[in-house]
């Protein structure tokens, strides 16, 4: 099939309150009409996804935005027309028609629109909004190609629409957008691809008063959880670049017996026999690339046979354009080695 019949083909299966695999430059999601709630239903069992953990509404236009948000400020208005369409999911008060199953029950919704031609051409097509969080079952791994998500829900036999391998390959930035008229309050909820500084860089430019404030409470932000994004063998995040291997696996086994078989709803792998074995993931010196190939290299490494991975953090990943990437790299890991 070529992509316009891909294309009237999601749009069928979205219009009949199916769920579809949805190519974005973030990462693919699994995505469902706003406005038929059996279909928003069937994002979460496809997923096997606890319902308190909210979905990201994907837009085609400012109009179809303005619908679902309650309110729309003077900075939201400056974040939507800088950084859409993009990697910004901004965070506002919920429209009465938005169903609280997209938003957990909180009074708040995520609203982002894609910069993927493909993904635009569907929302368009369709003609409401989408909600789609990440398409793999919860916790796990992030898809960044069709393959991934075909290859995660092989038995649900969901359609995916191949848009090629996603650009930026991790979620986007989640910001949490309060305006009261005189001031907004601005929180980043989960980091992603745009960084505070870009924000900040936009803002300065108009005549507009904001505060950033640290928030410890990122239920408001999908993938809020400790661990998520988790491969299906043990993933080790190592600090010490010069520690031998055999001192690694000695800990690790250690370690892994004493964590318990769940963290919030997570399950967490541990091999009966301890690791023995373990495959290196390596990732590209640029942070912009690194985050590309992080969730298809970590694929890649879960598929290599070994009994876990490990990954050495190095002195040159820091910075705030790392930070995004190590956030995914923490929650993924099942350990963190100092």
């Amino acid at each position: 099939m070529g992509m316009t019949q891909d294309i009237a083909k999601a749009k069928n299966i979205l219009d009949e309150g199916g769920v579809i695999g949805l190519p974005t430059e973030t990462v693919y999601g699994l995505a469902a009409r706003i406005d038929i709630p059996s279909a928003i239903e069937k994002i979460f069992k496809t997923k096997e996804r606890p319902f308190f953990d909210p979905l990201i509404v994907h837009v085609s236009s400012m109009a179809q935005a303005q619908k679902v948000a309650a309110y729309w400020g003077p900075v939201t208005e400056i974040l939507a027309q800088a950084f859409w369409p993009g990697p910004l999911t901004l965070v506002l008060p919920k429209g009465s028609s938005v169903n609280p199953m997209i938003t957990s029950g909180l009074e708040s919704v995520g609203i982002r629109m894609p910069a993927h031609p493909v993904a635009l051409e569907i929302l368009n097509k369709v003609g409401t909004p989408l909600a789609a969080p990440s398409a793999n079952k919860f916790g796990k791994t992030s898809p960044t190609s069709a393959a991934h998500v075909r290859t995660e829900f092989g038995k649900e036999d969901v359609f995916v629409v191949n848009g090629g391998d996603c650009n930026i390959g991790i979620e986007s930035t989640v910001l949490s957008v309060k305006e009261n008229g005189r001031e907004a309050v601005l929180s980043i909820l989960r980091k992603g691809h745009i960084l505070r500084s870009d924000l900040e860089k936009v803002l300065n430019t108009k005549n507009i008063s904001y505060q950033f404030v640290e928030t410890t409470d990122k239920k408001e932000s999908p993938g809020h959880m400790k661990h998520h994004y988790m491969p299906p063998v043990p993933f080790i995040v190592c600090k010490d670049s010069k520690r031998p291997l055999a001192s690694i696996l000695q800990e690790v086994n250690q370690q892994l017996a004493k964590l318990p078989d769940e963290i919030e709803s997570i399950k967490i792998v541990k091999p009966k026999e301890g690791l023995k074995t373990i495959t290196a993931l390596k990732l590209d010196n640029d942070p912009v690339l690194a985050s590309r190939e992080f969730y298809a290299k970590l694929r890649e490494a879960a598929a290599a046979g070994s009994d876990g991975i490990l990954f050495y953090q190095e002195s040159f990943h820091d910075g705030e354009r790392w930070e995004p990437l190590f956030d995914r790299l923490n929650k993924a890991a099942s350990l963190i080695l100092n």
